[in-house]
């Protein structure tokens, strides 16, 4: 068992002074099972985590770990072994020169016989998917494989406890529910506990109970029923429930009695099921939804769904580009496949398909991190490998945001952060204190409390933030985002999503790297699948999510599993509705006017409590 007893912690500035993280937090972890860490950003999550495994030791308070005082130096290795640590980054424990190695590092350091060794390395490789790059430096993977690497080296170890700070926060829609059910398999079959930090409340209600931890220390504790039945205080706190929840709860408001306590999908659709046979439509029959051929593979530029080009020219283009990573040589990995595509300014185009195809590396080439290895590529018309390109001037245009944003943060403070690409590309002395503090009231970052703050000090989630502003204050024409919500809590996604909206309202042409398909739903114009670094489809949201483009799920992340993952979770819970005979739009992307719909085609429009909340005149398509 781990206990955490009235621990507080602190962290000191360059500056002298200290930002208070835990204050006086209690916590009980038992000898199996899974407990869920959930907050807002900042609220002292990963400050905990790398308390309990020894990483940090309390200012004051005291953890024990199977009763070990992590303080005690002497007991910092038997600590270390029992409590395997995940953390956010993979960059920030991946040391070996090949995959093979860094799973084979830890057992070697356990001091493990050399046939276990290798039994070990080869069902964490299997378990993970990792085989193929047996050989290939941790480095050349993409920030989902690094991720899976992370844990399966930690994984193999078989530790007591794992602790993971939102392990899954960078993979793509299948590789996290695919992680997640390893993970949960795993602590299942060796009898382990998992602590497990994350922001999505989705997989939060999977876990056996939920600590929500507010302004270091704990606000609740119990099983996932108990902790979101308040969805009052979470959204206080800029929490969401889980979808099911949510949506269980606007069916209440209109008049339907959901049974309490549904925080899951399937519980959920199954009493709707049984309601709406019970109902007097129940003797119709239900229109199912129609199932789309797929038509035959089109050229890119004529994707189905595709939206007309526009007249004016494009901003962006590229033009059979091609790339490799270390061509020739035995670690070569084609990168790019003869990717060609337009985008128009002012739109706003998601980029999105499985960990590895390919996203990453086709964002570094709009302002050269990465160059061509044939093919072109264009911004506003001048051709961005050319010599005589101004690349000071491409950069201010092109703004662009890493995955792991601590890649970009440097600077002493957070202030000369924001204010080191205004400095560089020409702005008045004058100017830049007002670009710092619009560019962090954008994101939601306080410039009276983060100014001075060292970068390296922030959560995760305000690292991100951060690292937008910079990006912000150079008021670019073109912002291309990789991940830009990954690891920030519901309401600093929300801020990030107005942040966006309000640039496309002032012409910004976003580009954006996301596996979060509701962001996708609600921001993107155009949708870009990409597959083994080719563009698989050029569609849009309602096409896509409805399955209409001739795009599997496999394409949008998770293979062989279609319908499932790769779309908005209310897209899947909607599908699954259908599925059991409820004849529902599957594209729809609004909670309320998915409730509407449910509440029109399973009770008639009317309330089960005798209530009928419909407008006059209104109708659904069910």
């Amino acid at each position: 068992m781990i206990v955490v007893e009235d621990v507080s912690f602190s962290y000191h500035l360059p500056t002298g002074d200290e930002v208070p993280t835990l204050k006086g937090l209690s916590l009980e972890i038992g000898d199996s099972g899974s407990l869920a860490v959930i907050g807002p950003n900042g609220s002292g999550k990963s400050t905990l985590a790398r308390c309990l495994n020894g990483l940090i030791v309390p200012r004051s308070g005291r953890v024990l770990v199977d009763g070990l005082d992590t303080a005690d130096l002497e007991n910092k290795w038997p600590v270390h072994q029992r409590a395997g640590m995940i953390f956010q980054n993979p960059d920030n424990q991946l040391v070996s020169t090949t995959v093979e190695r860094e799973v084979a590092f830890g057992l070697e350091n356990l001091g493990l016989p050399s046939p276990e060794i290798h039994d070990r390395v080869a069902w964490a490789l299997s378990r993970f998917n990792l085989e193929k790059y047996r050989q290939y430096p941790p480095h050349r993977l993409s920030g989902g494989e690094k991720q899976r690497l992370a844990i399966a080296a930690v994984a193999s170890m078989r530790p007591r406890y794992l602790v993971c700070d939102e392990p899954t926060s960078s993979l793509d829609p299948g590789d996290r529910r695919d992680i997640l059910d390893l993970l949960l398999a795993i602590v299942e079959e060796y009898r382990l506990s998992v602590v497990f930090i994350t922001q999505s409340p989705e997989e939060a209600v999977r876990m056996d109970r939920i600590a929500l931890v507010v302004d270091g220390d704990v606000a609740a504790e119990g099983t996932p029923e108990e902790v979101y039945r308040e969805t009052d205080r979470l959204a206080a706190h800029g929490l969401d429930a889980p979808l099911a929840k949510r949506l269980a709860d606007a069916l209440r408001t209109r008049g339907v009695a959901v049974p309490d306590g549904i925080v899951l999908p399937k519980p959920l659709v199954q009493w709707l099921t049984v309601r709406a046979s019970e109902s007097p439509r129940a003797s119709e029959s239900p229109r199912a939804p129609e199932s789309p051929i797929a038509p035959e593979p089109p050229s890119v530029l004529e994707s189905p769904g595709a939206p007309e080009p526009p007249s004016t020219p494009p901003i962006i283009a590229f033009e059979r580009v091609c790339h490799t990573y270390s061509p020739g040589t035995s670690l070569e990995i084609p990168a790019l496949r003869d990717v060609t595509t337009r985008v128009f300014p002012g739109e706003c185009v998601a980029l999105t398909g499985p960990n590895g195809s390919g996203k990453s590396t086709m964002i570094q080439h709009l302002n050269r991190l990465l160059k061509a290895d044939s093919g072109t590529v264009r911004v506003e018309g001048a051709d961005v490998t050319s010599p005589k390109t101004d690349l000071q001037k491409l950069r201010q245009k092109v703004g662009l945001v890493f995955q792991f944003p601590e890649a970009q943060l440097f600077e002493e403070t957070v202030f000369d952060d924001v204010a080191f690409g205004p400095r560089q590309t020409g702005f008045a002395a004058s100017e830049i204190p007002d670009l710092v503090n619009r560019a962090l009231e954008q994101v939601g970052l306080d410039p009276g409390r983060f100014s001075h703050r060292h970068p390296l000090s922030l959560s995760g989630g305000e690292k991100r933030r951060a690292a937008i502003a910079g990006i912000l204050a150079m008021e670019p024409s073109v912002l291309a985002l990789d991940e830009p919500t990954s690891g920030l809590d519901p309401q600093s996604v929300r801020q990030v999503e107005a942040i966006f909206m309000a640039c496309k309202a002032k012409g910004t042409t976003l580009f954006l790297i996301t596996h979060d398909m509701d962001l996708i739903a609600h921001l993107a114009d155009r949708i870009l699948v990409m597959e083994d670094g080719g563009i698989a489809a050029d569609t849009t949201p309602v096409r896509l999510f409805a399955r209409e483009a001739g795009v599997d799920a496999r394409q949008c992340g998770r293979p062989g599993a279609p319908g499932q993952p790769g779309r908005p979770g209310l897209c899947d819970l909607l599908a699954a509705a259908c599925e059991a005979g409820i004849p529902v739009d599957p594209a729809c992307f609004d909670l309320e006017e998915a409730a509407d719909m449910i509440r029109a085609c399973v009770f008639n429009g009317n309330g089960v409590n005798g209530n009928d909340h419909s407008s006059p005149g209104e109708s659904h398509s069910c």
